[in-house]
């Protein structure tokens, strides 16, 4: 028979749930459908021009990944990256500081100018994709990546987010705008229909 371990199951929210409940935030429907893809599929491709929120429903997710790997007191790392730095700061993380600060209580942990600790176990940090060997040693049960701007990211930088995607149950979030012709993000929409 089973023994009772004394922690009450929890039922992690649903990143609707969590945008609504913790962050306040009203999402529209292709931000919903982008954030329930995320429940379904492994690999997550958005391509959309701008302004239209692509930033603001990444910077949901980052919060919400490691909010619910939180409250399962489990290891989770989350990684962004975009073609710069100047991008990866002022773009998705000025999103996620934006969002965190009146959540902070709910959220815990000290928010960093391009990073989000928790724990020693639990983190999100963001890094330019100038440089692969920054994604070198970052494998966890619990991985989350989010490229943004995914179209100015070279396949040299996607194959070592493919290196680090080894874990059981990766989960991989590209946006960006389709101006780019040939490379990974195209190929996304193109020839990798198991997105």
């Amino acid at each position: 028979m089973p023994q009772d371990s004394g922690k009450a199951s929890i039922t992690p929210l649903t990143p609707l749930e969590f945008a609504a409940q913790v962050l306040g935030v009203d999402l529209w429907s292709k931000q919903e459908e982008v954030l329930n893809s995320l429940l379904e599929h492994r690999r997550v491709a958005v391509k959309s021009g701008n302004g239209l929120g692509k930033g603001l429903c990444a910077a949901v997710a980052l919060l919400w990944f490691l909010h619910i790997h939180d409250s399962r007191d489990e290891s989770a790392i989350m990684l962004s990256t975009a073609p710069t730095f100047r991008q990866v700061r002022h773009i998705l993380w000025r999103q996620v500081h934006r969002l965190y600060r009146p959540a902070a209580k709910i959220l815990k942990g000290k928010m960093l100018d391009i990073r989000w600790e928790i724990s020693d176990e639990r983190y999100a940090m963001g890094l330019s994709a100038e440089n692969a060997d920054q994604f070198q040693g970052s494998q966890n049960p619990n991985m989350f990546i989010v490229v943004d701007k995914a179209e100015g990211v070279s396949d040299e930088i996607y194959e070592a987010i493919d290196a680090v995607m080894t874990a059981a149950d990766p989960l991989l979030l590209l946006i960006g705008n389709p101006t780019s012709v040939s490379g990974a993000f195209r190929r996304a929409f193109y020839e990798e229909h198991n997105l």
